[in-house]
């Protein structure tokens, strides 16, 4: 919200932001491992570095579109602080936040697997290449259509919760201006 409001905020952590956006999370995954070890945390990190950005960056997005004459009339009223960002900047950003939220979790679910192919010893990534390495195509198949059922019940929850919190959204009721 800082980054999208505040300009000086945003040329400020630009620099920063770029970077790290730029790092690969899979990459980050033998570094995490030294720093953290392997399991959970490691996975945890890795999941939540990737998903960090298309939050991040759908809120700023979402944050910097809100309409001006709702701004100003907010200001003229004097609706300031914690009540501005309550009443109108959150609901202005709020389908643009889900947007990022819905592709950070395609993208949560691919470094899940990751994670658990480098940084596990257990759970479905790391079956899928154990069954790899031992040729068990069958099993692994398995595995793969799992990963896919489990994305798209991912992805169903999702909706069913952005349409429950953004019922009042044009584009959440007729699904039209969707992703």
């Amino acid at each position: 919200m800082l980054v999208g409001l505040h300009r000086r905020t945003a040329l400020a952590a630009a620099p920063v932001l770029e970077f790290l956006r730029a790092v690969p999370p899979p990459v980050l995954v033998p570094v995490l491992m030294l720093l953290l070890g392997i399991g959970d945390t490691t996975r945890v990190a890795v999941i939540a570095l990737g998903c960090l950005w298309p939050v991040l960056l759908n809120t700023v997005d979402g944050v910097r579109s809100v309409d001006a004459v709702l701004s100003d009339t907010t200001r003229v009223l004097h609706v300031t602080g914690l009540a501005r960002l309550r009443h109108l900047v959150l609901p202005a950003a709020a389908p643009r936040i889900a947007t990022g939220t819905h592709q950070a979790l395609g993208v949560g679910v691919v470094l899940m697997v990751v994670g658990e192919m480098f940084a596990a010893e257990s759970g479905l990534g790391a079956s899928v290449v154990r069954f790899q390495q031992t040729f068990a195509m069958a099993e692994m198949w398995s595995g793969v259509l799992l990963l896919g059922l489990v994305g798209v019940g991912l992805s169903l929850v999702h909706r069913a919760v952005e349409v429950r919190l953004l019922g009042w959204h044009a584009a959440t009721r007729t699904g039209k201006g969707r992703r």
